[in-house]
């Protein structure tokens, strides 16, 4: 996780919660670790003790301003939340997974606006594709849940949200209402069914860029009609 102030390199021993940020971000990459209910407790001590209750209260009040920003935060909202931080008196390291939450939705909104401004990247398919058909996204996933899991490849290309695995599956965009994230996981709702299809992919941030390049092309899909 990139340490301390967003759009800044911080001095050792500064706090990313602390600082409020001036603007602008930069990349990051890593592993979120989703658990945001799990007690946190200080470093160096060979015990496990409960989060003192003043700290947990503010961990508290921190957290559930962070739920109430929704999958759809924009810019100013993330940076207040960090300023917001600072005021509550949380360190890095107290909120730390909360942080990169953060990050991934700034790099989205960075990343979502260079798609704007120079299209959708092509990259290698998995199969061959139609005569004008392109491949825009294509990763590792487990699609369905627990149990029903299967393991295999999403694809996203020009006309198809497409599923590689024991049994393949692909939907056409205009069948699609909303591609939302859920830390690592892409969540597509279907329009007719109202069935929701889940694909877990390895990191917050892959899938982040899925989501991004996803609702392009079910915009572009959309103003086509």
């Amino acid at each position: 996780m990139r340490a301390s102030r967003v759009g800044s390199r911080p001095t050792k021993g500064s706090n990313f919660a602390d600082d409020a940020a001036a603007g602008g971000t930069h990349r990051v990459t890593g592993q979120i670790q989703y658990g945001i209910a799990r007690p946190l407790t200080s470093a160096g001590t060979p015990a496990t003790p409960a989060v003192p209750s003043e700290l947990a209260a503010r961990l508290g009040t921190f957290r559930h301003e962070l739920r109430k920003i929704g999958r759809h935060p924009d810019r100013p909202t993330l940076l207040k939340l960090i300023e917001r931080a600072g005021e509550l008196g949380l360190r890095d390291d107290d909120i730390r997974p909360e942080l990169h939450e953060i990050q991934v939705a700034l790099d989205a909104l960075d990343f979502a606006d260079r798609l704007a401004f120079d299209g959708l990247p092509i990259v290698a398919s998995l199969d061959k594709l139609p005569a004008g058909e392109h491949c825009h996204f294509a990763t590792a996933v487990r699609f369905g849940r627990r149990r029903g899991d299967q393991i295999g490849h999403l694809e996203l290309t020009s006309s198809w949200l497409k599923f590689h695995g024991a049994l393949d599956m692909s939907v056409v965009w205009s069948e699609v209402e909303s591609v939302e994230r859920d830390g690592r996981d892409i969540l597509v709702s279907l329009s007719a069914s109202r069935r929701l299809l889940r694909f877990s992919s390895h990191s917050p941030e892959e899938a982040a860029r899925g989501v991004s390049i996803a609702r392009a092309l079910v915009a572009g899909t959309a103003s086509h009609l």
